[in-house]
């Protein structure tokens, strides 16, 4: 291992130490630290929330999503585990901007359809995944940025808007370019494979 690669993996392990010591103390509520308190910015708003698995509704043990938002961009990142060693899975911002007209809340991926909901897909990562099952993603969204968007309008309302993060499935590692449509189209890979999403973690306004 070259002293960059080495580098890298100790700022890696750090993010992800990190991020686990947050959810560990967060309360459960994720509610964002009174004003007042040390580290307040009442310009962000900061939540942490647990990765679900979406076929049981059973939380991911050992995952955990965290979402900071000001108003004009969001940053999140994503730490989870219980994935398929030598499959691709990508990362997405669910964005539902008016989540009033969602069907239900939490709002679910069929509010997709509802025009008024104004909701958008937005890749954030994609990665082949390694023998212990593991893989962070984060993302940095602007106001209104579609570079990465599979549909919709991108981030309109940063503070207000209910932002899904999810992880989806593109099946096992194909070749040439097709593996790197795995890496970040929504359908990238599929067919062959069966794209599906496979975990979500939801954050609220």
């Amino acid at each position: 291992m070259s002293k960059h690669d080495f580098t890298r993996l100790i700022m890696t392990s750090a993010c992800i130490a990190t991020l686990a010591a947050l959810i560990t103390l967060t309360p459960a509520s994720g509610k964002s630290p009174a004003k007042g308190v040390p580290g307040d910015n009442s310009s962000e708003k900061i939540s942490i929330r647990a990765v679900m698995v979406m076929a049981t509704g059973a939380v991911q043990q050992g995952a955990g999503s965290q979402l900071t938002r000001d108003k004009d961009s969001i940053f999140g990142i994503i730490n989870t585990k219980g994935l398929n060693p030598g499959s691709v899975y990508t990362a997405w911002f669910g964005i539902f901007n008016n989540p009033d007209q969602c069907a239900t809340r939490p709002c679910s991926g069929a509010d997709f359809a509802n025009p008024a909901v104004m909701g958008s897909r937005v890749n954030f990562g994609g990665r082949l995944i390694g023998p212990d099952g593991a893989a962070t993603y984060g993302g940095f969204l602007r106001l209104g940025d579609t570079t990465a968007a599979f549909d919709g309008p991108g981030l309109l309302d940063p503070k207000h808007a209910e932002i899904h993060m999810v992880v989806r499935s593109h099946g096992p590692a194909l070749m040439g370019t097709a593996f790197m449509d795995q890496l970040s189209v929504f359908n990238g890979g599929c067919p062959p494979n069966t794209c599906m999403n496979v975990q979500s973690s939801v954050h609220q306004p």
